[in-house]
């Protein structure tokens, strides 16, 4: 007896089937004008270790450079395919087992994904760009978890962890939004609001982050770029000194106590505090933010409740309309700037944040910029960028993949090889046929990329060299959320 497929692998597969029919046999490696691809020009095909070990539905591709012009050694092309039709894979993201806020190895947050083994991520990679941010002095401890801000919208099972940055002319910023298992890309942005008993009404700036000072991109018109001169070299600080940031319950670090930056002033305020249960109602209501400064006292989000803390203007509306016993109304839409709607954020939605689309609808965007943040010397002493890169993306196929650049694994952790590429090249190299994307998105990179794939015995095999030196060996940097494949009937049941 043949077993139907289920309706979502019927249409992959009628998807994949279609495809196929309509898509050319002539040789990939060489374009309709006779010129070579990047990839074709310039790489070449390498053997996968442990290919035979992969589960059913993953693929990994290498491809190892083969011209080095300026480079001293090849770098590192790796390139995964994500196949619903061979096994009901699936994709979603994670902020990690610790909760939002905190910075985790890419390794730690798909070990956390589930306990079931049936369910561990088959294969992961780092996701959304973020900011570390410093423990406050009230709060530091060295066996506490580096905290971080996120960079744009991030969510996972329909819950908003971060706005989305206020990009040019208030459009938003590029992300992943993964529903049922399958991304695509757009433009998204936020908007968040608050409406108390009386029904004043005030916009909300963000979430899950300190008030009065934003990392990496401003979330509205009125928050102001600082230079980093001013601000002990920090890249990308904004500040405003009204604010109110509500903090959810998966934010599982001590919420914000004034003075956080000693070179930013606008999150001095002592502020106000307000607590909100899982209907909405005010528990309680206090001067001062995160038990105040110069206090040990540690206040944490309680379960299925949230918190609001306000500076300056944001701190007066709440404490005259946040009364005791009343219904605070929290509103927050994610926007779809590219169809123009909104996107309802239920338990089948995932996001990743990011800048930068590298490939739409098949071709680099004339818009993308030639970004690098770190450089080197090349053989002939010329400047190369050495970022690691990571993408995510669709193919002809309409398979996800995970792609990732960087140098070559290294037998000894007291050795690396960081490189990568500007980010035009890197999307160029993407365009290549061979690869048949058809859109892309930047991931963070750097230190940051990561690329995890289990193996058919409940192992993992982590692809990517680690980077980050620290106590004298290259280590895996602590991200803000990963994006993973696993098994779970796209995305339909609860995860644990």
């Amino acid at each position: 007896m043949t077993t139907p497929l289920r309706p979502a692998l019927a249409l992959a597969a009628a998807l994949t089937s279609a495809v196929a029919l309509t898509t050319s046999a002539a040789p990939a490696s060489t374009a309709a004008d006779g010129v070579q691809s990047p990839l074709a020009a310039h790489w070449t095909e390498s053997p996968v270790k442990g290919a035979d070990k992969l589960p059913a539905g993953i693929t990994v591709t290498n491809w190892t450079e083969k011209t080095l012009e300026n480079r001293t050694r090849s770098r590192l092309l790796q390139v995964v395919e994500i196949d619903p039709t061979a096994a009901p894979l699936d994709l979603q993201s994670t902020v990690g087992p610790g909760g939002d806020g905190l910075a985790e190895k890419v390794a730690d947050q798909l070990a956390g994904v589930s306990p079931v083994t049936s369910r561990h991520p088959l294969a992961g990679v780092n996701g959304g760009l973020f900011k570390s941010e410093p423990a406050h002095p009230d709060l530091k401890k060295d066996t506490r978890p580096l905290t971080l801000q996120h960079m744009g919208v991030s969510v996972t099972d329909g819950v908003l962890h971060s706005a989305g940055c206020f990009g040019r002319y208030g459009q938003g910023t590029n992300g992943a939004v993964i529903q049922y298992g399958v991304p695509y890309i757009t433009r998204l942005s936020t908007e968040l609001s608050l409406t108390a008993a009386d029904r004043a009404f005030l916009r909300l700036d963000d979430i899950n982050r300190d008030p009065g000072r934003a990392r990496g991109c401003a979330r509205d018109g009125d928050d102001e770029h600082q230079p980093e001169d001013q601000v002990n070299d920090q890249r990308g600080v904004y500040t405003d000194p009204d604010e109110v940031v509500l903090f959810t319950s998966d934010y599982k670090y001590p919420v914000p106590k004034p003075g956080l930056d000693p070179y930013v002033t606008t999150d001095d305020d002592p502020g106000f505090e307000v607590v909100l249960d899982s209907a909405g109602k005010v528990t309680a209501a206090r001067p001062g933010r995160g038990g105040g400064q110069g206090n040990k006292t540690e206040v944490y989000v309680p379960s299925g409740g949230r918190i609001l803390q306000g500076v300056g203007t944001g701190a007066t509306w709440l404490r005259d309309h946040a009364q005791l016993g009343t219904v605070l109304t929290v509103s927050q839409k994610l926007k779809d700037m590219t169809f123009g709607r909104e996107i309802p954020l239920d338990p089948s939605v995932d996001v990743v944040g990011s800048f930068h689309q590298l490939l739409r609808d098949g071709d680099v965007p004339a818009a993308l910029p030639d970004t690098c943040n770190q450089k080197g010397a090349g053989a002939d002493g010329t400047e190369i960028c050495t970022d690691s890169r990571v993408a995510l993306g669709t193919n002809v196929r309409g398979h996800t993949v995970l792609v990732t650049l960087t140098g070559q694994p290294q037998d000894s952790t007291t050795t690396t090889h960081e490189d990568g590429a500007w980010l035009h090249e890197f999307a160029e190299l993407l365009d290549s046929e061979e690869l048949g994307l058809i859109d892309a998105l930047n991931l963070d990179g750097g230190g940051s990329a990561t690329l995890i794939t289990a193996t058919t015995d409940a192992g993992t095999v982590v692809r990517t060299p680690p980077t980050d030196r620290e106590d004298g060996v290259y280590v895996h940097r602590p991200v803000a959320d990963a994006v993973y494949a696993g098994i779970s009937g796209y995305g339909m049941y609860k995860k644990p």
